[in-house]
């Protein structure tokens, strides 16, 4: 099969245009010269996909295979970028400059922006860089097991589960914990943290929540998720106040100290002022939280006492029921006795001066 050269020529122009993988360009090249083909021939693979390949070696052109990785080009950064991080790299994390300076709160630290940010701190000072703790290097992976559901409620509670006692309880605690942690959103706010250090903190804390909480509702774990993220974030927040503290003390022997000073003075208050909000949000929640728990679970044991009462009606009612039936049944057996020596000498029973009914009285 040979293309013609309006079709080179179509194939030529595309790939000029910048669609250089296989599957694109065989897709156009079908659709505009044989519309009639099913759509398994516009697959690289086919024999038009074979035709488009010949057509770009002939100016020694090459396609991209659909599934060859593109490595992504490397972050570069402004002037305007590199003086931002000149003047935050002390007080912010690298992943919070990126976010900022790429306009993306959805980047993490394995994002090719925060890591580009991050390599410039290091040939900065990384000394004074505001960071705390080993940077994750991969995503977090939840446990799947009640094996390992159980390894990490005993790594953050003192007195945990007991591998050789495991109670049914235990075991539905440890199902419905592993089935909080493989939330998305949790899943999704521990991907975005930077340090290994926060991603024990938010764990530790969204484990101790609930590992002992089966019966939480969706809007109740997503309340926990907030609850543990804001006890991030009031860690971060203290230990940037004690970062800022240290820094203003150093520039009390700075020639430009008082300038200086006062900005810090300034950032730390703004910092404190954030920090005691977050507790407070933290306060807010968890009472919040509790208080939804206590009264849902007031009105489960007003419904479960309910139920026993009535439990225990019906046994009574079904105790009665029993021994009336007992009752009959044995007048009824005493009855047909009575009826089997009747057919003996009726005169026994009239000397002794009794009849049926008396009998079956006593």
């Amino acid at each position: 099969m040979k293309a013609s050269e309006e079709q080179k020529e179509f194939i030529w122009k595309k790939f000029e245009e910048g669609i250089t993988d296989i599957k694109p360009l065989t897709s156009d090249f079908v659709d505009k010269f044989f519309p009639d083909e099913p759509d398994n021939m516009k697959d690289g693979r086919s024999k038009y996909g074979r035709l488009v390949k010949d057509i770009l070696v002939e100016r020694g052109l090459k396609a991209k295979a659909s599934h060859q990785y593109q490595p992504k080009e490397k972050i570069k950064l402004s002037e305007e970028d590199a003086e931002f991080i000149d003047n935050n790299y002390r007080m912010m994390s690298f992943v919070e400059i990126a976010r900022l300076l790429f306009d993306d709160s959805n980047l993490s630290n394995l994002s090719p922006e925060a890591r580009a940010v991050q390599e410039y701190i290091q040939n900065l000072n990384p000394e004074e860089s505001f960071q705390a703790g080993e940077i994750p290097q991969e995503e977090y992976k939840p446990p799947k097991t009640i094996d390992r559901a159980i390894s990490k409620i005993n790594k953050y509670i003192l007195e945990g589960i007991d591998r050789s006692k495991v109670t049914a309880s235990d075991k539905k605690n440890c199902e419905t914990l592993i089935r909080y942690l493989h939330t998305f959103r949790f899943l999704h706010h521990m991907n975005h943290l930077s340090t290994n250090v926060d991603r024990e903190l938010y764990e530790s804390s969204f484990i101790r929540y609930t590992h002992d909480k089966p019966d939480l509702t969706q809007e109740e774990v997503d309340q926990y998720i907030v609850l543990s993220g804001e006890t991030v974030i009031a860690s971060n927040i203290q230990r940037r106040v004690e970062h800022l503290q240290g820094l203003l003390d150093d520039a009390a022997n700075d020639t430009e100290g008082r300038r200086i000073s006062m900005a810090l003075v300034e950032s730390i208050n703004t910092a404190q002022n954030e920090y005691h909000q977050s507790v407070n949000r933290q306060h807010k929640l968890l009472d919040d939280l509790k208080q939804k728990r206590s009264h849902r679970l007031k009105n489960q044991l007003e419904e479960n006492a309910s139920i026993l009462n009535l439990v225990e009606v019906w046994k009574e009612e079904e105790g009665r029921k029993k021994m009336i039936a007992l009752a009959e049944m044995r007048k009824e057996a005493i009855a047909e006795e009575i009826d089997n020596i009747s057919s003996m000498d009726e005169i026994k029973a009239r000397v002794l001066g009794l009849t049926k009914e008396e009998i079956l009285e006593s």
